[in-house]
């Protein structure tokens, strides 16, 4: 399998911390609707594109297109939140046993957060790479 690439539409959203309720002496902790629904999201796409999960390490490129604010007409990066990192962890629970067996496999990853372009619908773009021969950075980068 070479490298799959598709996009994921949609304003991409972050992952957050799980939230923990008490009630009637009982505990227990949930993530929130809106991340969970984001990931099913993300797994459904990427499910149109892989027969069975990765089994192998990955290299993974991302790229989070997010809604402009008015206030941000000029600015092409995103200086603000949502935080890349919290980005890039609802994506990678997504992909879980959908394009790899586990997001430990996922060994190389470069990720931008943007604005979109006037007349762009916000989304997540994907580029998912098998590393079986156990390519050096260099090679998978072109250099």
């Amino acid at each position: 399998m070479q490298r799959v690439s598709f996009e994921v539409d949609g304003d991409p959203v972050p992952k957050a911390r799980p939230r923990t309720v008490r009630k009637g002496g009982r505990t227990w902790s949930y993530t929130p609707k809106k991340v969970t629904a984001w990931e099913k999201l993300v797994r459904e796409e990427a499910a149109k594109h892989f027969e069975e999960p990765l089994d192998c390490p990955v290299a993974l490129t991302l790229g989070f297109y997010l809604s402009r604010p008015k206030s941000r007409r000029k600015d092409n990066y995103v200086v603000t939140t949502p935080d890349l990192d919290n980005l890039e962890k609802a994506l990678l629970d997504g992909l879980n046993e959908v394009a790899y067996t586990d997001d430990k496999l996922v060994v190389v990853k470069s990720s931008v957060k943007m604005y979109v372009r006037p007349g762009e619908t916000p989304r997540v773009s994907v580029v998912v790479a098998p590393l079986r021969n156990q390519m050096r950075i260099e090679e998978y980068l072109g250099d």
